[in-house]
């Protein structure tokens, strides 16, 4: 049965007031979803004709059960890169703060946030998800020098852009913006996880994702890239999404920790280590912290509950660390209260 996307989006809409400007999104909530998902839209085609900002990739992620947002990024129905206007970062600002008040809200580990979009929703991708650290970035066909890009815009479309985002659309605004955009994107190191996918004939591939990619090569971040044979910047839409789905299943199906449980039990404490998506070919190991420095350690194991022969009162923290076949994959200190 088609669903009907434009009575969807009334329900689902909401209009956030953030300090500087009024956001559009949707919010969709799903029950027992550890996983945040936030989606950026690209151009629509119509922009010069005052046609407001899309919602994309809603039936990409229509079978996708998990929390999701969708933003728009429009001031007065004009796109700002998810930036700001008047050379000012108001937009990108204002989103931040909407995100981290969902996360507080749904109870999201920001390890488990996602970003995703494609072109300038691949840019909005990176650009917020680094500003708020998220644990995923899935981006397709980004730019990076988003001054030279508008450049090779129409004219009128060019226009609009510039002086709304940097204030004017002097000679010196394609620099102004190609600086900005450098200098929140190309990062000396973060823990976020990268996925980009792109097309080898695709000018965006070539002339903003390599010298991206190399920065992060000689920064030595890590990143994952699926390089398809295609020409042409429209062909984003036909190779994305299926990417884009698979992505999203890997991630929200991989293993974490959750904060494990530490009770007092007769004289010592135990220890029972909590695990999502838990598989056959992982164990983990404790160290729990004493309060004079001391260090009781529970070597790699798959046994769920532990006693060790310390007093609850006496414990600072309880580290773990998680392996599968062998390779660790997260560490997480809890301080116990």
């Amino acid at each position: 049965m088609l669903r009907n996307y434009k009575n969807d989006i009334k329900r689902h809409e909401h209009h956030y007031k953030g300090e500087n400007h009024k956001i559009d999104y949707l919010q969709y909530r799903q029950e027992n979803s550890d996983h945040l998902i936030v989606v950026l839209s690209g151009f629509n085609g119509k922009e010069t004709q005052g046609s407001p900002g899309r919602y994309n990739y809603m039936r990409t992620l229509n079978d996708i059960h998990i929390n999701k947002l969708f933003i728009k990024d429009s001031v007065d129905n004009v796109p700002v890169y998810y930036m700001g206007t008047e050379g000012s970062t108001s937009y990108l600002d204002d989103v931040c703060r909407l995100i981290e008040e969902k996360l507080v809200e749904m109870n999201i580990d920001r390890k488990r946030l996602i970003f995703a979009g494609s072109s300038k929703g691949g840019t909005g991708a990176l650009l917020i998800g680094l500003a708020v650290g998220a644990g995923h970035i899935i981006s397709g066909a980004n730019q990076l020098d988003v001054g030279t890009y508008i450049s090779t815009l129409n004219d009128k479309l060019k226009k609009m852009l510039f002086t709304r985002i940097v204030g004017h659309d002097g000679p010196d605004a394609p620099a102004i913006l190609d600086r900005k955009f450098r200098e929140k994107l190309l990062i000396d190191d973060t823990q976020t996880q990268f996925h980009f996918h792109g097309g080898n004939r695709d000018l965006h591939y070539s002339e903003h994702m390599v010298p991206l990619l190399r920065h992060f090569d000689k920064q030595g971040i890590l990143y994952e890239l699926d390089l398809r044979a295609y020409a042409g910047h429209d062909n984003v839409m036909n190779y994305f999404p299926e990417y884009f789905i698979r992505k999203v299943e890997e991630i929200t199906a991989n293993a974490f920790l959750e904060r494990p449980g530490v009770k007092k039990k007769n004289d010592g404490t135990e220890i029972d280590v909590k695990i999502k998506n838990k598989t056959d070919n992982m164990d983990w190991a404790i160290y729990v912290y004493k309060k004079d420095r001391k260090i009781e350690k529970i070597m790699y194991n798959t046994e769920q509950k532990h006693m060790v022969s310390v007093r609850y009162e006496d414990i600072r923290s309880v580290k773990v660390f998680l392996r599968v076949n062998g390779e660790k994959v997260q560490i997480e200190d809890y301080i116990v209260k």
